[in-house]
């Protein structure tokens, strides 16, 4: 029936993104300023070890179930300026933690995907 259809479409559509071990992709978070995650400085990034239940995190996570932040994920680039071309601060963790406490929102992160996408 055209129902059953519907319900296969969109369930496809809403399906999880497979990405490969270090792809990039972008998350705009906005609202109240807290990542709402545990987080620990590298010298390529900020690793996210854990998203807790609320903070921007969470709120992007449930709002786009097919292109979900997750535990592992490493924040690579975070751009005040949220229009696509516009480029962002990248560094050590170290200095994006930095970045992170002074940024307005909306903002823009851009995260290289963790070994939890496959």
């Amino acid at each position: 029936s055209a129902s059953v259809l519907v319900f296969e479409v969109f369930s496809a559509a809403m399906a999880e993104v497979k990405r490969s071990l270090g792809e990039e992709f972008d998350v705009v978070v906005s609202g109240k300023w807290r990542l709402g995650a545990f987080t620990f400085k590298q010298e390529n990034g900020l690793r996210i070890a854990a998203i807790h239940q609320t903070g921007a995190l969470a709120e992007w996570n449930q709002a786009h179930p097919d292109r979900q932040v997750k535990a592992g994920d490493l924040l690579l680039e975070v751009c005040a300026e949220i229009r696509d071309g516009v480029p962002g601060v990248r560094g050590p963790g170290k200095v994006l933690y930095e970045e992170l406490l002074k940024v307005a929102q909306p903002c823009k992160l851009i995260i290289g995907a963790g070994p939890l996408h496959g």
